[in-house]
């Protein structure tokens, strides 16, 4: 009996070694591929350009009598099929569609079928893939936006697009050969980076112009109520497996230090989130990113900032879009749960230090990122012509 369990934990070991070793052999070629084609990429583009008069050093503008109607996705297959619950890419291009409406353009998200996950406070008006096919015919001109260069299912329907890149981890490793074809076929008419990193990496790597847009977020959604916040509330949301021992970590620390605080879990849908979100004092953002380029959690501090919580944010570069240290939030220097209950008991050890930064992060998301204030740049990036005033 013993025999045959010692065997056939054997068969698991070995496949689960067979298995790894597949995922290094895959992880291998691709840094082999990447690391070759990157150095190639301004001179193939220059190359293309010259041998291609379409393709223009300084994307071309489009005129047209009449604006353009704007399409907006990440669609790729059956397994994405350009909506679902909680994904906070989604509610980024959802909101762009909402401020391109704003303005008076006919823009619209696209998913395989036409349907939406039904997670956000409000979802802007959305085609089917089908109907997206038939409509763009019609139409006298239009531009084509998408965050995931991916997304198969709606590229293929587009014969040139805008790039707003969202995820360098992704567009750095796994995404970088076919990133590579479609800005040497031309296809990408534009690209913009939602911060500076990512906009200096595209500019670096492939040599032209490269826009920032960062985060859209609607302060029509996201703003505080004083009168429910609660002093001693401390959000967080689940970022993974490290989460709840960073909890427990952060929670020993601060009872030790003095503090009864009360760590709040936010879930659930976006109405849901920022009626949460409103309660807390505080915000930890426990996302330690998603690759060596460390740009991943960048929503959640504008978020807690709208509502007037005070975002506490491990080292992730995104994050010094929005905090100043020690001014409207703080960032560790390391991703340490120790390091998150040092900054708390700071906050609550420091007389008035919580209520001044609550301040300051409301003063610094109404100064200079309201979705209103993202216009201009995105303007610029869907080359769309000046309004008149």
């Amino acid at each position: 009996m013993m025999e045959g369990m010692k065997f056939k934990q054997t068969i698991i070991d070995w496949a689960r070694l067979k298995v790894a070793l597949r995922r290094f052999a895959a992880s291998l070629r691709l840094d082999i591929t990447n690391d070759f084609l990157r150095p190639m990429m301004p001179e193939l583009l220059l190359r293309h350009r010259e041998q291609n008069r379409f393709v223009e050093a300084t994307p071309r503008r489009r005129e047209s009598l009449s604006r353009p109607e704007i399409y907006v996705s990440y669609a790729t297959d059956e397994s994405l099929m350009g909506s679902h619950k909680y994904c906070g890419g989604e509610k980024v291009l959802n909101n762009l569609v909402l401020l391109l409406r704003r303005h008076g353009y006919e823009a619209f998200m696209v998913t395989l079928d036409g349907r939406q996950s039904g997670w956000l406070v409000e979802h802007a008006p959305c085609l089917s893939l089908e109907d997206f096919i038939s409509r763009k015919k019609k139409v006298a001109s239009f531009r084509c936006v998408t965050s995931w260069i991916r997304a198969k299912a709606f590229l293929d329907q587009s014969p040139e697009f805008y790039f707003w890149d969202q995820e360098l981890g992704s567009s750095a490793r796994s995404h970088f050969p076919e990133l590579s074809c479609l800005m040497t076929e031309g296809r990408i008419v534009q690209t913009a980076g939602v911060n500076r990193i990512v906009q200096t990496w595209h500019t670096t790597v492939f040599g032209r112009e490269t826009h920032l847009l960062r985060q859209l977020l609607d302060e029509r959604h996201w703003h505080p109520d004083p009168a429910r916040r609660i002093r001693n509330r401390v959000g967080y949301f689940d970022e993974g497996e490290h989460g709840e021992e960073f909890i427990r970590v952060i929670e020993e620390m601060t009872r030790k230090g003095g503090l009864d605080l009360e760590f709040y879990q936010l879930e659930g849908l976006e109405n849901e989130i920022i009626s949460q979100m409103q309660t807390c004092a505080v915000c930890l953002v426990l996302n330690i990113g998603k690759s060596s380029w460390g740009e991943g959690g960048p929503m959640t501090p504008w978020e807690a900032m709208a509502c007037g919580a005070v975002p506490v944010c491990f080292d992730l570069k995104g994050a010094w879009e929005v905090v100043a240290q020690d001014h409207n939030g703080i960032i560790t220097e390391e991703i340490r749960p120790e390091l998150m209950a040092e900054a708390l008991l700071k906050i609550y050890g420091t007389p008035e230090c919580l209520e001044a930064m609550s301040r300051r992060a409301l003063d610094v998301m109404a100064s200079g990122h309201t979705l209103e204030s993202r216009w201009p740049a995105v303007r610029r990036f869907l080359d769309l012509p000046e309004e008149n005033t």
